[in-house]
């Protein structure tokens, strides 16, 4: 069991360790959109130029709802486009909030952020409170046998010399 439990663990050892790097064909995220938005808008770039100069930086669903945005903009107005679109999650009504009223995008967008940095805290605790459940089974089936035959084997091996009387 020993060796079995060393030979596991110089296989898990040996296996390369690859550092996690986002790929390119990775798909944007509406945290994505609102982080290029904030910096843009940073800048001083109105809503709808910010718009269409961060549509290139996205990819996947959220880089096609922005484009549907800034196509709809130019013929229904730019709080209808965002009003309209659905496939943007919650910040979309915020944001058509923020430009028909003339609030500052800036503090529409932290709080998107913020929300979103604490929803995705919330899941990490969730993992880390899952782990001793999900490390159980490995512990039990590789650690313990080995500690038990560590601990308990030279006890049982001096009560069985005792009772055959070969120890004497």
């Amino acid at each position: 069991m020993i060796i079995a439990c060393c030979l596991a663990l110089a296989v898990l050892l040996a296996r390369p360790v690859s550092i996690r790097r986002p790929k390119p064909e990775a798909r944007s995220t509406v945290a994505e959109l609102a982080r290029l938005l904030s910096i843009a808008t940073a800048a001083g770039l109105p809503l709808a130029t910010a718009l269409e100069s961060v549509v290139d930086e996205l990819s996947g669903d959220v880089q096609l709802a922005v484009r549907r945005v800034v196509r709809s903009a130019r013929t229904v107005g730019l709080t209808a486009a965002l009003l309209e679109a659905a496939d943007l999650g919650s910040i979309a009504p915020a944001l058509a909030r923020a430009h028909s009223t003339g609030s500052p995008l800036s503090q529409t967008l932290d709080a998107h952020l913020t929300a979103h940095g604490a929803e995705r805290v919330s899941r990490a605790l969730e993992a880390a409170r899952t782990a001793p459940v999900r490390v159980m089974v490995p512990l039990a089936l590789l650690l313990l046998p080995g500690f038990t035959a560590l601990v308990v084997g030279p006890t049982l091996l001096d009560h069985v010399l005792d009772v055959t009387r070969l120890g004497r």
